[in-house]
């Protein structure tokens, strides 16, 4: 008697299911999406937070010029960020900071650079060099 590919998946242990699930979306997100759309249980691992977390974004711009694809990426992007996606604080934090003269952009390029994120920490690093003074110093 042969497996189904839906029961071997089905089969499998959830935490292995996620670590591979969560590989596939550090290194594409459009492979992330076709794994959601296999199967019912891959689209259910896909949803975890530590997938979103790893996710990369590359694939979205970073300047968008469509509304409607602004909507769509700006959602998913909005998903991203509370689960502690780097690239999602960071992007935030340079629109709030830059955009928006926003000074809670710090506050979350910081949260991407404590992170990690070596862009958030470059652009702290600029900041502060500019601020002068004592943060002159930090930076």
């Amino acid at each position: 008697m042969t497996m189904s590919k839906q029961n071997y998946i089905e089969s499998l242990l959830r935490e292995l299911l996620i670590d591979i699930v969560e590989r596939i979306a550090s290194y594409s997100l459009k492979n992330l999406m076709r794994v959601k759309l296999s199967s019912s249980v891959l689209n259910q691992v896909a949803n975890e937070p530590s997938v979103y977390q790893k996710v990369i974004l590359l694939s979205i711009p970073v300047f968008i010029w469509s509304c409607s694809v602004v909507r769509r990426c700006t959602s998913f992007l909005e998903m991203c960020r509370p689960l502690g996606n780097l690239e999602a604080l960071y992007r935030k934090g340079v629109y709030e900071f830059f955009k928006r003269s926003d000074s809670n952009g710090l506050g979350i390029l910081s949260q991407a650079a404590d992170g990690g994120h070596i862009g958030a920490s470059y652009v702290l690093a600029i900041i502060s060099i500019f601020n002068g003074d004592e943060s002159m110093r930090e930076g």
